[in-house]
């Protein structure tokens, strides 16, 4: 078999300490010998007694033609000003529905890539496509390569299982108007994330232990290259036998655009949900009931496992395992620095008031170095970021505590200060080192009738919010200034995608996808400006583009759409997929807006039109 195909199947432990990469892993005082399997006889009845035995599991869920549009068209050598993919981590890339080099756009619509000259804008239009059997999902470009994922899903049902299948593409587009594939790399499951940093892409897949055992049969796992199938054998699988459950296998496979050569290591876990890429490593978070979910009466049966796993140049290694109470929101709940690793969790629900948030510390074997707990009692987490020592917290059930946490000594965490305003943020960006922008939702407080008839204290979603908080005062934090878009139903792909929100810092830019949904100004009379649980009508679907400065606040520049009048009238109540905006970046003076159905120039100067490009 081929050294770089050669995988590991290891089951880590759902609880205990912590792990070492040796053979050896070790739990509280005991340790466990990492074993391999002698036969398919011999995993066939580890995997019947895992999964037979489970109280409760996760359920997780080809290229065709390439079409030339235009003539030859070389490789980029644009040396112009452009944004980037908004990402976590610095030099760690994130891969996305939209990509540019300056020079060219990259757009995935529906089942299709296509590669497109963007600047000058006088020679902007599509230059060839890329066609797919299955939607993908997000990909990368560095240099003349293309990365592309998907997943293509089997027809299911509870006796007949068509496997699901993540693929890794990649594409030569040194002639933009010809990509050329020259390596795909596929593995059972279904496709998860994706990271690049430098020449090396990282992607993680996952399939449920009942893909690959069910009802006495077992599935051997393969990997497929450039169309060459191999079957992994039972000596080249390895676990740790402890009675725990095993829910996932997650695959992790690591390719060299360079060398084109490609590394592969899988791992028995819980239910893989999120991760988080340093430049050194990938942290996989699991959540994990002792108990059924369902039938909880202690929230404290609720953990969140995190599985660290080493990274560099390809080579792909567990260093370790810990856990700490509670679940995470996404990959913005958690962060490396200084070597040691922070997460924020929510432990219980609003409705019952069990609810309680935390802000956990573990050092670099993933053993607790600090805590703080009972954070915000009876809300849930609605946003988390970590910048260097300092860290920023939004809760909510009523109105949006904003805290302010110092995590310079990581043995001692501290809140500094605490702001409560109405709404709340779901995303949180720096804007500079003193202050942070908070998007989210406004919210209006529920009339004592309301609170009565649910037997519950709360507050009603409003429109969009934007936020700037000035933290230069990190133990007083507070508001400098606010928008508010639309009303109730009014909605941003930014609220739960971190790659829709474009902000640059040099050109106080700020540009927010937005479905607006408004209420009559007469029923807004009607009901003495209390809007409550009422729900707008569509308005408008595109892009708010500001100027955004700490001097000036919020300064709307204008507003972009896809959309024509015919398409507001016969659409009615919501925008079309095809005609939402849900990217924008840009290229020095020149604003793209990427719906599914076209690419829109707009001068930054004063928003004009200058071209637009058709996709379908």
């Amino acid at each position: 078999m081929n050294s770089n195909i050669k995988i590991f199947l290891i089951f880590i432990i759902l609880l205990g300490a912590g792990a070492t990469s040796s053979l050896f892993l070790d739990v509280g005082t005991a340790s466990y010998e990492l074993k391999n399997f002698s036969s398919y006889d011999q995993l066939l009845e580890f995997l019947k007694d895992k999964v037979e035995n489970n109280y409760y599991r996760g359920y997780p869920e080809t290229m065709k033609t390439n079409g030339a549009l235009d003539t030859q068209e070389g490789a980029s050598t644009s040396t112009s000003e452009y944004s980037k993919t908004n990402i976590q981590v610095e030099g760690v890339d994130e891969p996305d529905m939209v990509k540019t080099d300056g020079t060219y756009i990259y757009v995935i619509s529906n089942e299709d890539v296509y590669i497109i000259k963007a600047y000058p804008a006088d020679e902007a239009k599509k230059l060839s496509y890329i066609k797919f059997d299955s939607t993908p999902y997000n990909m990368f470009i560095n240099d003349d390569y293309l990365i592309v994922f998907t997943t293509t899903y089997g027809d299911f049902n509870y006796y007949n299982t068509g496997y699901n299948h993540a693929t890794m593409y990649l594409y030569d587009t040194s002639d933009k108007t010809n990509p050329i594939l020259v390596k795909t790399i596929e593995v059972n499951g279904s496709y998860l994330d994706a990271r690049m940093i430098d020449s090396y892409v990282y992607m993680i897949a996952y399939e449920s232990t009942w893909d690959i055992y069910r009802e006495g049969e077992l599935k051997i796992p393969t990997i497929t290259v450039d169309e060459e199938t191999e079957e992994i054998q039972p000596s080249d699988i390895y676990y740790v036998d402890i009675p725990e459950p095993v829910e996932t296998m997650t695959h992790i496979v690591s390719l060299d655009i360079d060398t084109k050569e490609f590394q592969h290591k899988s791992f028995l876990l819980g239910y893989s949900q999120n991760i988080y890429v340093s430049q050194d490593n990938i942290y996989v978070a699991s959540i994990v009931y002792q108990s059924n979910p369902i039938a909880l009466t202690s929230h404290q049966d609720e953990k969140t496992m995190i599985h660290k796993i080493a990274i560099s140049d390809g080579d792909i290694s567990y260093i370790a395992q810990g856990e700490v109470k509670g679940h995470i929101l996404n990959q913005f709940s958690m962060d490396e620095y200084n070597g040691f690793f922070r997460i924020a969790t929510t432990i219980g629900n609003i409705w019952d008031g069990s609810s309680r948030n935390n802000i956990y510390i573990l050092d670099e074997d993933l053993k607790q170095a600090a805590s703080i707990e009972d954070i915000a009692p009876g809300e849930k987490i609605y946003s988390a970021r970590f910048i260097g020592d300092k860290a920023y917290l939004v809760t909510f059930k009523k109105v949006d505590p904003f805290f302010t946490i110092d995590l310079s000594d990581p043995y001692h965490p501290k809140i500094l200060g605490k702001l409560k305003i109405p709404g709340y943020s779901d995303y949180l960006h720096p804007y500079d080192e003193n202050h942070i922008i908070g998007i989210g939702k406004e919210t209006a407080e529920a009339l004592s009738k309301e609170k009565e008839d649910r037997d519950i204290d709360f507050a009603w979603y409003q429109g969009l919010k934007i936020a700037l908080f000035d933290v230069s005062d990190f133990q007083h934090p507070k508001e400098l200034d606010k928008v508010i878009i639309g009303d109730r139903g009014t909605d941003s792909p930014a609220l739960y995608d971190h790659k829709a929100f474009l902000f640059d810092y040099n050109k106080k830019l700020l540009v927010i996808p937005v479905s607006v949904y408004e209420i009559d100004e007469d029923i807004k009379t009607q009901h003495g400006n209390y809007t409550g649980n009422i729900y707008g009508e569509f308005t408008f679907q595109g892009v708010y583009v500001y100027h955004l400065s700490v001097e000036d606040g919020f300064q709307l520049l204008g507003r972009i759409t896809h959309m024509d009048n015919e398409s507001y009238l016969k659409d009615g109540y919501y925008a079309p997929p095809s005609t939402s905006i849900t990217r924008s970046l840009y290229i020095d003076n020149i604003l793209y807006t990427i719906s599914q159905s076209m690419v829109k120039l707009n001068s930054l100067d004063n928003l004009e039109e200058l071209k637009h490009i058709t996709l379908q």
